[in-house]
């Protein structure tokens, strides 16, 4: 995907780091075709729409956010007879986080896979 650096601070995103995010683009570019199968990598951004290009910068995000957030918290704790437990129940999972990017960012046809 020829998605460059600067593409992605001239639309307003910033989380990811310059020299991370060739790796995260194209990791965003594979994901997005996982769910859309027209999904097609392109050699310049005359194919994709403002609304697909932040697409691929909105999971390329989620996915960098995800990868480098603290795998280990601490769920809950026991000591002797007393133990608290922690959930996070409102925490979507990496693959809905996604999936209501693409659907925010693509349109119905777009998502359409036929029959």
């Amino acid at each position: 995907m020829n998605i460059t650096y600067g593409d992605y601070k001239d639309f307003g995103y910033k989380i990811i780091p310059e020299d991370e995010f060739v790796r995260y683009s194209d990791m965003a570019g594979k994901t997005i075709r996982r769910f859309i199968k027209t999904f097609t990598y392109v050699s310049d951004l005359t194919n994709l729409s403002d609304d697909n290009i932040r697409c691929v910068f909105e999971v390329a995000d989620i996915l960098y956010e995800e990868h480098n957030q603290l795998n280990n918290k601490l769920s809950g704790f026991s000591n002797e007879n007393y133990r608290e437990q922690y959930f996070e129940g409102s925490r979507l999972s990496l693959s809905e986080r996604v999936w209501e990017a693409i659907r925010l960012y693509f349109t119905h046809e777009e998502l359409y896979r036929g029959v």
